[in-house]
């Protein structure tokens, strides 16, 4: 009996961690999900930069093949650099009604993550006549990405196996990125730190645009460029091409060397890349104070050069597009 009693004891014992540990995880689980569904719910709509950045996009997937039309689209990609150079307004009414131009600008954003982004804008039936991609030499020839962000925002779920591999991530930061792209609330986590801190501290939101527009990297070995400039402004332009789009790189004023060999390779390569104002031109009262996003007063001429060498690259194509196909 007593041994009985005993046995049923220690069976009560373990039955009641077992109970606890399944309202635990019930718990955990509801958090988690209550959390994913409030941030589905609230990010796209509370955070300015990621209201203007979903706008951006849906406006862009509303652009299909524009086969006929008067005004074909052109989107115009790139990061805080074309964010903070490019005036829409003015570029739309310098290139309209020949061209239209669609911006998406995201933040933070480098080679990897345009090029995968690009095949899933692809792949979602996004076909502009031009795709005109902005970044700085440093940017073309980067081996990062924005990562959980990207994964999230940007990436298709089949590309992130070799995104991973390209980026050299380790296995802990590779399995948080494939869970990013399923979670809004995992991607989005640093990008919603910064947003409730900056309702604290106001100056964080700034800093937080800085940190992402751009890394102050040292200058590339023009060796070096070159290669990563060839192989990399080829696989754009390919890309584009198996999906009936042009291709156009343009590079941003900024403190980087490097612009000319980019351009060298893309004379090389038939591909146009633009330098619409060579960073010697520009001096500190054309930037902001951290020395490499535009001010106003930049942003006005980088825009004006830039539609007028637009106007020229894009008209020359659509020559050489009609008298190829008579």
């Amino acid at each position: 009996m007593l041994s009985s009693i005993s046995n049923s004891e220690k069976t009560g014992e373990h039955a009641r961690p077992d109970c606890f540990t399944i309202i635990l995880l019930a718990t955990v689980f509801l958090t988690l999900f209550s959390v994913e569904i409030v941030t589905r719910v609230a990010f796209d709509r509370t955070s300015k930069v990621q209201v203007r950045e979903v706008a951006q996009r849906n406006a862009l997937l509303a652009v299909k093949s524009d086969s006929g039309r008067g005004d074909p689209r052109v989107a115009v990609l790139g990061n805080s650099l074309m964010l903070d150079g490019v005036n829409v307004p003015l570029l739309t009414e310098k290139l309209e009604p020949a061209y239209t131009p669609v911006p998406y600008f995201v933040l933070g954003t480098e080679y990897y993550d345009w090029f995968y982004a690009l095949k899933r804008l692809f792949a979602e039936g996004v076909r502009p006549r031009y795709v005109v991609l902005g970044l700085s030499p440093n940017q073309l020839a980067s081996t990062y990405t924005r990562g959980d962000y990207s994964a999230r925002y940007l990436f298709r779920a089949a590309d992130l196996p070799k995104v991973a591999r390209q980026t050299h991530m380790d296995l802990t930061t590779a399995s948080g990125f494939v869970l990013s792209h399923f979670s809004e609330a995992y991607s989005t986590r640093e990008a919603t730190r910064g947003f409730l801190m900056s309702r604290v501290l106001p100056q964080v939101g700034e800093l937080l645009h800085n940190r992402l527009g751009t890394n102050r990297a040292p200058d590339l070995d023009p060796v070096a460029l070159r290669r990563i400039a060839s192989e990399r402004l080829a696989a754009l332009d390919q890309l584009c091409r198996d999906n009936g789009t042009r291709f156009l790189l343009v590079v941003p004023p900024g403190y980087q060397k490097g612009e000319e060999i980019i351009q060298q390779v893309g004379r090389q390569k038939d591909i146009p890349v633009l330098v619409p104002v060579p960073s010697h031109e520009f001096d500190a009262a054309d930037f902001e104070e951290d020395g490499f996003h535009l001010n106003d007063k930049g942003a006005m001429i980088f825009t004006t050069r830039l539609a007028r060498e637009l106007q020229e690259t894009l008209r020359m194509n659509d020559l050489q597009s009609r008298n190829r196909q008579e």
